[in-house]
Formats: structure tokens, C-alpha cells, sequence
């Protein structure tokens, strides 16, 4: 593992970044890109990241996207008895959350720790317990207030505040592991970022602008609006993918850790350019890149947005496998991490505006 890589993952990862509020991510991520280039900012929080090699001179546009929101809640009441009711920012996996330490952003900014909390099963009836089939809304935030009142005076806590998991990154060299929280996809923001680091100074046939888009998990909201400020010809959208190799039979298997990054031929919101596709695909394998084709019946990403936009723009994604995405703790190999940004930089040197106008 490369030591610098690992902590421009860890710090993204540890950010607190739920939907619509991601300005800890882009504070973090203006930093870890400074020596990039030019940095922008837009109201969505969108981060702009140009190249310093860029020319500007109407040649080709290259944009990497990476969306910097992770999966989170929002409050939406406190109740008498002091703890806090919720509403799920993106699409969380429910049975994961009863038990999970979460930071609550209070009115003054600070971050208050809490536990997502459901009836004890001391207290449950026996239909209860039989019953697994729970509604967010039976459960509740609890940051240690005995009432409404202490809850809002003493902590501060308000409507409409976010919170996040409270999970810490980690990583495990000997073994290739990463453990951490919202990996979908701040484990892509990092490769974004290495990949652009990695270009620095190198001549390329584009311009290359990097965006770290937001509030992706509630409905590909920012890129909407930053792909019409980069107007790109074609993109890369790197992403933290769902690893399917705990539970799906191996030979049905297209997104397993360790066998190198995912690349998307389809879900149910986009079927991404095939002619750029088999371009990324024959330039992995000429050099000895490890990648893997997915075709999926569910998800959605960012490529779907820009892939509609302008009269049409080629995207392909390329997904880190992560597993128990859209959970507190999620799970991915630095190798995977590593191959994501040595296809990028891979591409974004050998495509070409005859390459382009193949597409």
C-alpha cells in the first residue's frame, strides 16, 4: 500500500459528508488537490478541480467525476421522551442500522455522538420479535437527552441537522484491506484524485477537469448541474461499487474484491457507450490491468445524467468493489483501488479526438 494514497482514502472516508452537506468532504478534498490546479466551487457543492495544464483553447474535454455525498439521515422531529426521528438520505440497507453509532450535527455545527436505537428485545412481544420487517420510522436517534427540551437547549439538536455514521477508517496492509465508512464513493473521490496527481505535468491531447459532484444518493443531483458548467465530450465516472462475491455464485460474480475494478455495461439507468467501453476494455487488458464487465438489473449512477447531457456524451464507469455498500462499515482491497487509478491514467493518455470521434 502506498502510504499517501491510503491517507488521501482515510481522510475523505472519515469526513462528514451525508447529502447536501458535504462541505467537510470539499474542505478536505480543496486541500489533498491544491497542487492540481485551479479549484472552483459552486451553491451545491460542487468541487471543480482543472488541471494546471489545461490550454482552455477549445480542444477536447475530459471530465472524471466522483460524487463526495455519502449515505445518511436527516432530522426530521424530536420527540417528547428527547430522542431524535429521522429521514434516510439515499438508499440505506434498513437492517444494517438499529445498534449503529452515528455523529448527529447539532445547530452549532458540532457534531453530537448517538445510537440509532429500536425497542430493546427485552421489551418486545413475541409478534415483535418475530417480526424483522421494521420501518425506518420505528426507529429513532438517541444522543442522551431525557426530553425534548434538554434535547434542544442542552444539545442542540434541531430539524433538519444531518447525521452520518461514526465508523473510522482503518486499513490492514498485510492482508490488502480497507475498512471505513462511505466508501460509495469517497473511495473513488481518492482515485479521482490520484489520478489527477498522477497526471501532473504530463501532456495530454485533452483538457482534464476532475468533479466531485454532489447529493448523488438522492437522485444524481449535483452532476446535473456540473455537467453543464464543464460541457465535457466524454467522462470517466469513478464510483465505489457493490462487491457481489459473498453472496452470488461465482460464475454470476462481476464485481468481487481483489480482481480489479468494475467496469458498467448497464443498470437500470444508463447502458454506457459500448465503442468506449471496448476501448477501455482492450486497453486494460494490453496493459495487464485486471478489470471486470458488470451488467446489472438494478443501480444507477452519475454516467446516467451525463450520458443524456449535451446531445449526448460517452461515459464509461469504473467501480472500486466495496462490500456492504450503503451500510455504516463497508470493506474494499488497495489493489482494487490502485488498478481503478492505473486504468484512468491509462485512458486519459491514450484517447485521442480521433479516438473520440470513433465513439
Amino acid at each position: 500500500m502506498d502510504k499517501n494514497s491510503v491517507k488521501l482514502i482515510e481522510t475523505l472516508s472519515n469526513a462528514f459528508g451525508p447529502s447536501g452537506f458535504e462541505d467537510e468532504v470539499i474542505k478536505a478534498a480543496r486541500s489533498l488537490a491544491a497542487d492540481i490546479g485551479r479549484i472552483e466551487e459552486d451553491s451545491l457543492r460542487n468541487l471543480y478541480i482543472y488541471r494546471r495544464e489545461n490550454r482552455n483553447d477549445g480542444r477536447p474535454v475530459l471530465m472524471l467525476d466522483a460524487h463526495s455525498d455519502e449515505v445518511g439521515m436527516m432530522i426530521q422531529a424530536i420527540k417528547p421522551n428527547g430522542t431524535l426521528r429521522f429521514l434516510t438520505l439515499g438508499g440505506w440497507n434498513k437492517q444494517s442500522l438499529p445498534g449503529t453509532k452515528v455523529l448527529v450535527r447539532n445547530k452549532n455545527g458540532e457534531l453530537l455522538p448517538g445510537i440509532i436505537a429500536a425497542k430493546p428485545v427485552h421489551f418486545m412481544s413475541a409478534a415483535e420479535k418475530a417480526n424483522t420487517n421494521f420501518e425506518i420510522s420505528d426507529l429513532c436517534i438517541d444522543i442522551g437527552a431525557a426530553s425534548a427540551e434538554e434535547a434542544g437547549e442542552r444539545f442542540g439538536a434541531a430539524v433538519g441537522e444531518p447525521a452520518a455514521p461514526a465508523s473510522r477508517f482503518e486499513a490492514d496492509e498485510e492482508k490488502d484491506l480497507l475498512f471505513g465508512k462511505g466508501f460509495d464513493c469517497r473511495i473513488g473521490c481518492a482515485a479521482l484524485i490520484e489520478t489527477l496527481l498522477r497526471l501532473r505535468g504530463k501532456e495530454l491531447p485533452f483538457d482534464v477537469v476532475g468533479v466531485l459532484s454532489s447529493q448523488e444518493e438522492v437522485g444524481e443531483r449535483g452532476v446535473k448541474v456540473a455537467v453543464e458548467r464543464v460541457k465535457p465530450d466524454i467522462a470517466i465516472c469513478f464510483e465505489g461499487a457493490p462487491a457481489d462475491d459473498t453472496f452470488t455464485e461465482p460464475w454470476l460474480s462481476q464485481t468481487a474484491l481483489g480482481k480489479g475494478p468494475m467496469l458498467r455495461h448497464m443498470d437500470v439507468s444508463v447502458i454506457c457507450n459500448p465503442r468506449f467501453m471496448r476501448f477501455a476494455v482492450d486497453a486494460a487488458e494490453e496493459a495487464g490491468i485486471p478489470v471486470q464487465c458488470a451488467v446489472r438489473s438494478g443501480g444507477g449512477n452519475n454516467g446516467a445524467v451525463i450520458n443524456l447531457a449535451a446531445g449526448g456524451i460517452p461515459v464509461i464507469v469504473a467501480g472500486v468493489p466495496v462490500r456492504y455498500i450503503h451500510s455504516p462499515n463497508c470493506m474494499a482491497k488497495y489493489r482494487d483501488f490502485e488498478n481503478t487509478v492505473r486504468l484512468a491514467v491509462l485512458l486519459s493518455e491514450k484517447l485521442t479526438a480521433d479516438v473520440l470521434a470513433g465513439f
